[in-house]
C-alpha cells in the first residue's frame, strides 16, 4: 500500500494524481508547440511565459489535489459527498466489508460517476491557459499570441481527455467488479446507469479524432503553408476513418454476436455460437461460450428428464393409491354385509 507521511493514499488521489502527471506531459506538448509558432519575438515575453506556465501548472495541480483528497492525510475530508464516501470505504483498492448496504450503492454510482472524471481535468487545464493566456495579454498588451496559446490548449486538452476517460476506466475496474460482486450476493436492486457516450462505438470514435488532431497541428503549427502538404494530409485523414470504421465495426459487430447467443443460451434448443473474427481471443471465447452453451442445454434436458421421470412415477402413484383405496373400500362393503348376515 502506497503512503504519504505514514498514512495511505486516499482512493480518488490515487486515480487523479496519475491524470495530473499525463495532464503535465501534454501541457509540455502544447508548450513546445506554442513555443515554436508564438511570436514571442513581437512582444517580448517569451520569458514570462516560459516562467509562468510551470507556476501555473504547480497552482492548478495543487486545486485538483485538494479537491481529490491529499488534506484527507491531514485528517480533512473532502467537501464533495462521492470523494468522501469513496474514500471512506475504499482502502488500498479493496471495499471494506462492513460497508452497509446504503453506501454500497453510493460507492457503485459514485464509482460510475469518476468516467466523468475528464471533465474535471479539462476544467484544471482551461485555468492554466485561461492565466497564460491572460499574463500574456498583460505583459504585451495585444492578442498577437493568444490564438497560438489557445490552440495548443485545447489541443493539450484534448490528449487529456481522452487519456483521463480511459485511465479512469481501468483504474476502478477491480473495485467496481468487486463492488457489482456484493451488490449481487446481497441482492440489492440497482439500475446500471445508461449513457450513449460510454460504449464501444463511441470509444472508437476516439480514434477517429486523434487523426483529424494530427492533420490540425500540420495544417496549423507546420509552416510555411503549401497546398501539397494539405492534399497529403486530407488524404491521410481520410484513410485513417476508413479503416478505424472498418477496425470498430469488427470489433463491435463480435460483441454483438454473443450478446444475441447470450439470449438464445435459456431456451430449450442448443445454440451455437459462430463467429466470423479472425481474432483468436473471439475464436477462444467462442470455445468457451459453446461449452458453457453445452452445459446449460445438458443441465435443462437432465432436469426436463427428472421432471418427466417424477411425473411419471406421480402416475403410478395415483394408480397405486386408487387402487388401495378402491380396495379398502370393497373391504368395508364386506365386513358390512357380513355383519349384516350374522344378524339375520
Amino acid at each position: 500500500m502506497k503512503k504519504i507521511f505514514g498514512k495511505p493514499i486516499p482512493y480518488t488521489l490515487a486515480a487523479f494524481s496519475s491524470i495530473v502527471t499525463w495532464a503535465i506531459l501534454s501541457a509540455s506538448f502544447g508548450y513546445c508547440l506554442i513555443l515554436s509558432q508564438a511570436r514571442f519575438d513581437l512582444t517580448g515575453t517569451k520569458l514570462i511565459f516560459v516562467i509562468g506556465v510551470p507556476f501555473y501548472l504547480i497552482f492548478a495541480a495543487s486545486l485538483s489535489s485538494i479537491e481529490y483528497g491529499i488534506l484527507r492525510i491531514f485528517g480533512l475530508k473532502e467537501k464533495r459527498q462521492d470523494l468522501r464516501i469513496l474514500n471512506d470505504y475504499i482502502v488500498d483498492r479493496k471495499i471494506k466489508s462492513n460497508i452497509s448496504d446504503e453506501n454500497l450503492q453510493f460507492v457503485f454510482y459514485s464509482l460510475i460517476k469518476r468516467r466523468d472524471d475528464w471533465l474535471h481535468a479539462a476544467k484544471y487545464a482551461l485555468i492554466v491557459v485561461f492565466l497564460a493566456s491572460l499574463a500574456e495579454w498583460y505583459f504585451s498588451g495585444v492578442f498577437v499570441n493568444i490564438s497560438a496559446i489557445f490552440i495548443g490548449g485545447l489541443i493539450c486538452i484534448f490528449l487529456m481527455a481522452v487519456f483521463s476517460s480511459f485511465f479512469t476506466e481501468r483504474f476502478i475496474f477491480p473495485v467496481l467488479t468487486q463492488c457489482r460482486k456484493l451488490i449481487f450476493e446481497r441482492k440489492i436492486k440497482i439500475k446500471e446507469p445508461a449513457s450513449k457516450f460510454y460504449n464501444l462505438k463511441a470509444k472508437f470514435s476516439f480514434f477517429l479524432l486523434l487523426p483529424i488532431l494530427v492533420v490540425l497541428v500540420v495544417l496549423i503549427f507546420v509552416a510555411p503553408f503549401d497546398v501539397n502538404i494539405v492534399i497529403l494530409s486530407l488524404i491521410g485523414l481520410f484513410m485513417s476513418i476508413i479503416i478505424s470504421r472498418v477496425l470498430s465495426f469488427t470489433i463491435y459487430r463480435s460483441f454483438n454476436q454473443i450478446k444475441i447467443f447470450a439470449e438464445e443460451i435459456p431456451k430449450t434448443e442448443r445454440t451455437f455460437f459462430v463467429t466470423g473474427s479472425l481474432e483468436s481471443e473471439i475464436i477462444d471465447l467462442s470455445e468457451s461460450l459453446n461449452k458453457a452453451s453445452y452445459e446449460v442445454y445438458s443441465s435443462n434436458k437432465q432436469e426436463e428428464k427428472a421432471k418427466d421421470e417424477l411425473k411419471e412415477r406421480v402416475v403410478e402413484l395415483e394408480k397405486i393409491i386408487k387402487m388401495t383405496v378402491g380396495r379398502e373400500l370393497k373391504m368395508i362393503e364386506l365386513k358390512k354385509e357380513i355383519e349384516k348376515l350374522q344378524k339375520r
